[in-house]
């Protein structure tokens, strides 16, 4: 009773535990609702098909997040420090240069070929990539926009309009996604590529109003200079970002196969039920940390905040391998994803060290250190490519999972050196 006391004070006390509630309650229903739906997409699809699906997925993602050229850090961060007219002028300056960027990167990429040869070297033969090449093109413009669309309701914090397009999105792709490959014979990576992606871009126009609406067209230089210094080191550690997130996967469709591949993607989809949570508190947490200019106070509700994220983390991985455990025993999964229960663990315990960097990543944005990114990815890099080889060839899956233990381990200790060091400078002052 005392203790449905205290939280019921700090929910009327708190504004970040209020928004994280709403926003929260938005998501992990969309979340829980992908998993009660995750055995109607195994059963539609091959364990190939799924591979598949979930590589182009990782595809669009990940070059999404490179073709934002950092933009979408650019915007939150200036955001908070501008007012009126000049938050709408550097809208509209930043997606005057985000437009004219992906024209120079993906014209002659696309034109030239040039893009065969860039994904082909993340593709192994057994992924025909010509096959769904305009689908990831579209699929990773959409990508952009949504990231700059989600980021802009978090500089603004439209909890609500952010909880609406998230549910849209789902609904839409749930319900197309399951009734195409119900109804339509062929591949079924192709069918739930495409419904996916008609899912995210008719969302993204009905809520891209709220956007425009706010854009006034008066184009500032100096704005975009500022955009691009703050955007070019995340866009380089994004870079930087493929070479981690894709030599997993590229090394596993080498030395063993897409079934393999299956099940490390379908860890990684429970797993991520806890990158899920991070994100819908990040949501609520990242501007609200970035208008404090107390020091002590942040790293303070940083400390406080991490340990909270960190039981919450460990409790609900508990709960995912219990339940996966549940569903292959009463054949609601089928029993040649078993294997998933002997990685879940490694990648649970890989998303949970990555949500918690996340909470220190906040900082390099902070105190305007964003190429300390760059500089940290090129170590991480060199540490997960040699060993995401080594573990695939010899150990399978279960060695390239230990692997993302080890090198999320590496990326965690090398933020909290830095905020260690920083924080040493600041009690110097």
């Amino acid at each position: 009773m005392r203790i449905i006391k205290k939280f019921l004070f700090e929910y009327k006390e708190s504004i970040v535990l209020r928004r994280f509630i709403k926003l929260f309650s938005v998501d992990s229903f969309v979340k829980a609702s992908g998993i009660i739906f995750l055995p109607v997409y195994l059963h539609l699809m091959t364990q190939e098909e799924y591979a598949v699906f979930n590589y182009m997925l990782s595809v669009i993602g990940t070059f999404g997040l490179v073709l934002n050229f950092g933009l979408y850090v650019s915007q939150i961060k200036l955001y908070h420090s501008l007012r009126g007219e000049e938050r709408a002028s550097l809208l509209y300056t930043i997606n005057v240069v985000l437009i004219v960027f992906l024209i120079i990167f993906l014209a002659p990429l696309y034109f030239f070929g040039w893009d065969d040869v860039l994904v082909n070297s993340l593709f192994s033969k057994s992924i025909a990539y010509h096959d769904y090449r305009w689908l990831i093109l579209i699929g990773m413009i959409s990508s952009v926009y949504s990231c700059m669309l989600l980021y802009f309701f978090m500089a603004e914090e439209l909890v609500a309009e952010q909880q609406l397009y998230n549910l849209f999105r789902f609904i839409i792709g749930t319900g197309v996604g399951i009734s195409a490959m119900y109804w339509l014979a062929g591949d079924k990576a192709d069918i739930r590529a495409k419904a996916y992606l008609f899912s995210e871009i008719f969302a993204l126009t009905f809520f891209f109003r709220f956007y425009i609406n706010v854009v006034r067209p008066k184009m500032d230089v100096d704005l975009a200079i500022k955009a691009l210094k703050i955007g070019f080191p995340i866009m380089c550690s994004a870079i930087l970002g493929i070479i981690v997130n894709f030599s997993d996967k590229y090394f596993i469709e080498k030395y063993c196969s897409l079934a393999d591949l299956s099940i490390y993607y379908l860890s990684f989809t429970l797993a991520n039920i806890v990158t899920i949570i991070f994100s819908a508190f990040q949501n609520v947490w990242l501007p609200l940390f970035l208008k404090e200019k107390d020091v002590y106070l942040n790293l303070a509700k940083t400390k406080k905040t991490f340990l909270i994220l960190g039981a919450v983390f460990v409790i609900v991985a508990l709960f995912i391998w219990f339940g996966l455990f549940v569903a292959i025993s009463f054949e609601i999964i089928d029993e040649k994803y078993s294997g998933v229960l002997r990685i879940l663990p490694y990648t649970m315990i890989t998303c949970i060290i990555s949500g918690l960097t996340g909470l220190l990543i906040n900082y390099v944005i902070y105190w305007n250190v964003t190429f300390l990114t760059i500089l940290f990815g090129v170590l991480v890099a060199c540490i997960s490519l040699p060993l995401n080889y080594f573990g695939s060839k010899f150990y399978g899956i279960l060695g390239v999972s230990v692997v993302g233990v080890l090198v999320s381990a590496v990326q965690f200790n090398l933020y909290c050196i830095f905020i260690l060091i920083k924080k040493k400078h600041y009690a110097n002052i």
